[in-house]
């Protein structure tokens, strides 16, 4: 089973581990079982299947190889809320929230640089006045420029006080 490829349903166990109302709600109507019941066994199938010694990173995050970025994006979401620290001090999840924040990592590097490849720059793509795109050509400049353009707009100066000196 755990080399077979991942059944259809993924989506919805991830969303019973983040103990989602309306995924609850769901299997109860498919299963008729007691909503703790489902939650268990879709957290023993993501345990056992998709967080396995020797899964890849797609399977980690339950997908396969051609999904998209915005899927791989909402099942680490799931995943992250079934499994953070902070919300269970169990040392096991930990461990298994790290994987799932390196598989992610993993396959977010890829997409990046095969949309690297294709010469698709999303941050240039949108409006002129778009603050993503001030901030992307910003950091463009060479460090020296960017400084003293910075420094000589009072908003400039504000930004740079913030990001710099206020947080410390």
């Amino acid at each position: 089973m755990r080399s077979a490829p991942l059944p259809p349903g993924v989506l919805l166990l991830l969303r019973l581990a983040a103990s989602e109302f309306e995924a609850e709600r769901e299997a109860g109507k498919i299963n008729n079982r007691a909503p703790d019941a489902n939650r268990e066994a879709a957290i023993f199938f993501i345990e056992q299947i998709l967080l396995a010694s020797n899964s890849d990173a797609h399977r980690v995050l339950g997908l396969d190889d051609t999904a998209t970025i915005t899927e791989l994006r909402r099942h680490m979401a799931y995943l992250l809320r079934w499994l953070h620290p902070d919300l269970s001090r169990d040392p096991h999840k930990a461990r298994l929230a790290q994987r799932v924040l390196i598989a992610w990592n993993e396959l977010k590097a890829g997409k990046r640089a095969r949309e690297g490849q294709n010469n698709f720059t999303p941050h240039l793509s949108r409006a002129e006045n778009s603050s993503c795109r001030q901030r992307a050509l910003r950091a463009t400049r060479p460090p020296s420029e960017r400084h003293t353009k910075e420094w000589a707009s009072a908003a400039g100066f504000a930004s740079l006080f913030r990001r710099r000196i206020w947080p410390l």
